[in-house]
């Protein structure tokens, strides 16, 4: 299974597994750190030893050998441990050999068979009758949207829904009906990653991780990442652009929309104006921004100089408060730490002379 490791370091975990003892301290280490990241149930189901053997599950150690190649991103190794030692010797895959092979799979670009086995996988789970994660759900979906055309999105939905997966029964809060504009729209993302000279698929990816961690609805994080990856190679106006391409879409952005948008708009004085609206109005809907969001925007007059745009930043500061938001100002020092001395004194004179008011 393993005879095959080209990688040096590898090759040295997998030669130190020498004995059961030390295949035994790797199987304990597996099941607590699944245990530990909430996959305690199929821990249970991966290590339950048979009936008739007092020795560890051969599918157990199979997707150990499987979870250290993913691991380190060896996704065809991984694949061919299933596909070729697996399957070849007649050993059912657990639901957690599933996850962690489709999960693999869905998150590698680099050959475009990839993400065809990531589906075949995930229909197979269904067939088997086990229960997909939310997650791994995502992450196939997100590799159909980067590779493949939304006619292929579709059908992969009809085939799931035919062998009795529900999103809405599973916890996954993708609304189907958004599928065709979530897929323009994560296409637009990868056309502006592919159109910076330095950009790449990666760029798209490390975008996309992230909609399980936040606890979006994906529709509306979906669009605050292309605002995001705009943002992320200075083009501001494209930026802007896609925020108003999303109100125009009926979605509603979030506190975290906001966040993300006015830190963008003020740090380009061209579009300091905007910035100012917008924060604004995320405080009209009943949003509060935090110290970093405001701190942005009243840093935004302090950057101009002179006394105009001070006195223009106090009266900000007073509408602010007026909409009955007060500046902390302890966070915002801690804000600022490290921008110029000048800068931190001028913003606070802005902040301290209504506070005091």
């Amino acid at each position: 299974m393993t005879k095959d490791c080209e990688d040096n370091k590898l090759r040295k975990r997998f030669d130190m597994v020498g004995d059961y003892d030390a295949l035994n301290a790797s199987a304990i280490h597996l099941f607590n750190s699944m245990a530990d990241s909430g996959f305690l149930d199929e821990a249970r189901e991966l290590f339950k030893p048979l009936a008739d053997q007092a020795t560890m599950p051969e599918v157990a150690v199979f997707t150990m050998a499987i979870v250290v190649y993913a691991c380190a991103g060896k996704t065809m190794d991984a694949l061919k441990v299933h596909q070729h030692d697996m399957i070849a010797t007649g050993v059912t895959p657990a639901s957690y050999t599933y996850t962690v092979l489709i999960s693999r799979l869905a998150q590698d670009f680099s050959n475009l068979d990839f993400v065809g086995y990531a589906k075949k996988h995930f229909l197979e789970m269904l067939d088997r009758g086990m229960k997909p994660r939310s997650q791994t759900y995502t992450k196939v979906m997100n590799a159909i949207a980067y590779q493949e055309p939304v006619e292929e999105a579709k059908g992969f939905l009809e085939q799931r829904k035919a062998k009795g997966f529900s999103t809405y029964h599973n916890g996954f809060r993708y609304k189907d009906g958004h599928l065709t504009e979530a897929m323009q729209v994560i296409h637009m993302c990868i056309d502006l990653v592919h159109s910076n000279e330095d950009g790449n698929v990666d760029e798209a990816t490390e975008f996309y991780n992230t909609i399980e961690q936040k606890g979006i609805e994906p529709i509306v994080l979906i669009h605050t990442s292309v605002i995001e990856a705009y943002l992320k190679f200075c083009k501001t106006k494209g930026a802007l652009e896609a925020f108003l391409a999303m109100l125009a879409a009926g979605v509603a952005p979030n506190s975290y929309t906001y966040t993300v948008l006015i830190e963008g708009l003020a740090a380009d004085r061209n579009f300091f104006g905007d910035a100012k609206k917008y924060l604004l109005e995320m405080m009209d809907k009943g949003k509060r921004p935090n110290a970093a969001t405001y701190t942005a925007v009243i840093e935004g007059f302090a950057r101009q100089e002179g006394r105009a745009a001070e006195d223009e930043g106090k009266e900000f500061v007073e509408v602010m408060m007026g909409k009955g938001f007060v500046p902390n100002a302890k966070a915002m020092r801690e804000v600022l730490k490290g921008k110029p001395t000048s800068v931190i004194r001028r913003v606070m004179n802005i902040v301290h002379s209504k506070l005091k008011g």
